[in-house]
Order: C-alpha cells, then sequence, then structure tokens
C-alpha cells in the first residue's frame, strides 16, 4: 500500500525536508523489509511536506509512524493519506521542464466509482500528462486525487474547468501547484523492492527510469 504522509510543524518547518533526508537511513531500518519510502514533495502555498511510503503490511504503518516519523526534529503534526487502488502511468524520461499538480475531488458518493473510472481512462490534452490516480478519502469532501504534470498550466485550468467538472459527479476540483519533488530511492531498488513483493508497477520501465534518482 502507497501512503501519502503529511508532516507539519509549529517552528522551523522550512527545516522539515532536511530532517527527514537526514534521518533516511533510520526511517528505511525501523521499516526493515516492511515499506519502502519513494520520494518526497512540498505544495506551494502549503507549509507541511509529503512523504510517500509503500508498506507491504498497512498494519505496519502505524508503528512507522508513531515510533519514527513521530520522531522527527520539527515535526508537530502528521496526517495520512492512504492512496487505495492507485494507478501509475508512463511519463517522458525528462520532466524537467514540466510543473507537477495534485488534484483533488469533491464527488457525490454514488458517482465514485463512474469518476473513478472516467479520469482513468479519459484521454487527456496535447501538453497533460497524468502521473497516477487513487481513492483518498482523506476528508469527508475530497475522495480523489490525481497528478498531472504539463508545460501550461491554463491547458490543465482549462481540462478541469471544462471537461473534469462537468463530468456527473464532480462537486468541486482543488488543484494544487508540487514545487518541489526529491526521489528517495534509486529506480533499481525499487525494481528489486517491488519484485520481492510481488508488485508490479503499471508504468513502462523505460518511461520510469528518468523519473528516479541515479
Amino acid at each position: 500500500m502507497i501512503s501519502i504522509i503529511r508532516l507539519s510543524s509549529q517552528e522551523r518547518k522550512e527545516r522539515i525536508c532536511d530532517s527527514v533526508i537526514a534521518q533516511l537511513d533510520e526511517l528505511q531500518e525501523s521499516l526493515k523489509d516492511k515499506g519502502l519510502p519513494l520520494y518526497l514533495t512540498k505544495r506551494a502555498k502549503h507549509e507541511d511536506v509529503s512523504l510517500f511510503v509503500h508498506t507491504v503490511d498497512p498494519n505496519f504503518l502505524g508503528d512507522f509512524i508513531a515510533e519514527s516519523l513521530s520522531r522527527i526534529e520539527h515535526v508537530t503534526g502528521i496526517w495520512l493519506i492512504p492512496l487505495i487502488q492507485p494507478i501509475f502511468y508512463p511519463l517522458p524520461k525528462d520532466t524537467k521542464h514540466m510543473k507537477r499538480f495534485a488534484i483533488s475531488l469533491k464527488v457525490f458518493t454514488n458517482h465514485l466509482k463512474d469518476v473513478y473510472r472516467n479520469i482513468a481512462t479519459a484521454k487527456l490534452p496535447e501538453g497533460l500528462k497524468l502521473a497516477y490516480l487513487a481513492y483518498t478519502f482523506h476528508l469527508f469532501e475530497d475522495s480523489l486525487q490525481f497528478s498531472i504534470l504539463t508545460e501550461n498550466e491554463e491547458t490543465l485550468r482549462n481540462y478541469l474547468t471544462d471537461v473534469v467538472e462537468k463530468i456527473p459527479g464532480v462537486l468541486r476540483t482543488t488543484v494544487n501547484l508540487i514545487e518541489r519533488t526529491r526521489p528517495l530511492v534509486s529506480y533499481e531498488r525499487w525494481r528489486e523492492y517491488s519484485s520481492k513483493h510481488g508488485i508490479v508497477p503499471s508504468w513502462d520501465e523505460n518511461s520510469m527510469i528518468g523519473q528516479f534518482q541515479k
């Protein structure tokens, strides 16, 4: 299971990311062979950072948060967002020129499956690349989240207004620019780990190599 763990601080907010990276070895040691930190992201206009983690046993996540993440210097708040039934999509090898956005959807409950399928199979306009889609149920209002890469924010805004917000059941879209992304694992390590635990990534290997640190 892949989860987004958001970490916040009442003081020294700018140091959380550095603190997580500084303790990466200790975090991996606490996970042992039951999980793997994948990457860190920072949302624009938000003071928290998001740690993406895969765990083989979701029950192990509680101990990891309570015994390890909670002790990281400057961390005073933790918010867990599970990625349920995630789909990952092939991305271009070079995305340095593209901006990454996370979009949350407020959806009528009896339209959830149809909206999920609609987003999953949508043909995006030229210039938009879908990175992942998942149920999250992280708020009463927000139950789906997907990530898009684009060079042109206006193209994304038009797509959301003209297409996504007109899907039956969609009540609201919330857009967050991801201003920083820091991979925490090499592609080779993720491939070894995913193979060991029977995880079949739904992305193309050659396309994804460029998304991980060398």
